[in-house]
């Protein structure tokens, strides 16, 4: 496959800016521009411009998926190969992108949330301080691991583990939290002895409700329950349909009203 030609005639993503007039500029790079309009509200502006160095990972991306298609590169099949190489690469490339970005972006709205020019007064930046220190407190009272660690306990590769957990996120099989701006990933969801994720957190997490965060399925793992004499995620593995049975309850009234 021919090179494009190089940096003089490939098209330069423009820097964006939050302006003034749109609130107060959070975070600003070549991809992601976002402004804070309130503590509840954040505005994202997104650039899918094309930087030199992603043609040349997607080049590299797509020759690496259509390497065993090349002698057949003129048929419909060869053809077929190369447009999917293409759009795999193409995802691939920009989405570990702007996931890095994305991370970014949150730890600025936090470092927002506690500057000291917080209004005492403010309900809605108060409450937003207060969820953010909840968030805070059941991270630091969780035990992680992150993605190389991830890939380890499931007995998977760790020569990209970025890309490994990405595609267990995408399946929605796992919870993933972002600590200290890398992914790491609550310890209680990963069945040791088995290497695997507890089959029951992709049941889980299908449940949840669009009102429930992730925090909030955090949480309700995490503390005390009745029915089982501690919290729900030290008994996924030995009581998986008890604890499936008892979210479906916890659930019930944010679903029906």
């Amino acid at each position: 496959m021919a090179h494009a030609a190089h940096t003089e005639h490939r098209r330069k993503p423009s820097r964006m800016r939050a302006e003034p007039h749109e609130g107060r500029p959070l975070y600003a790079s070549d991809d992601i521009a976002a402004s804070a309009f309130t503590a509840g509200s954040v505005r994202v502006d997104v650039s899918v411009a094309v930087a030199p160095e992603d043609v040349d990972l997607w080049y590299t991306a797509v020759e690496a998926r259509t390497a065993p298609a090349s002698a057949q590169s003129g048929s419909k099949k060869g053809q077929g190969v190369v447009k999917e190489a293409m759009r795999a690469a193409f995802a691939a490339v920009f989405s570990d992108r702007f996931s890095g970005e994305i991370d970014k972006v949150v730890d600025a709205y936090r470092v927002m949330l506690r500057e000291s020019l917080a209004k005492g007064d403010d309900t809605e930046l108060q409450a937003a301080l207060n969820r953010a220190r909840l968030q805070e407190r059941i991270l630091a009272g969780t035990s992680m691991v992150d993605q190389a660690q991830a890939c380890e306990l499931l007995g998977l590769s760790a020569t990209n583990p970025s890309a490994t957990m990405k595609r267990k996120e995408d399946k929605r099989e796992i919870l993933r939290f972002t600590v200290d701006g890398r992914a790491a990933y609550p310890l209680f969801q990963f069945d040791v002895e088995g290497r695997r994720i507890y089959p029951a957190m992709a049941r889980l997490i299908a449940l949840k409700p669009r009102s429930w965060s992730d925090f909030r399925l955090l949480h309700w793992l995490t503390r005390p329950h009745l029915d089982f004499g501690g919290a729900p995620a030290e008994r996924l593995g030995a009581e998986a349909d008890a604890v499936i049975a008892a979210f479906e309850r916890e659930i019930v009234p944010a679903e029906h009203g």
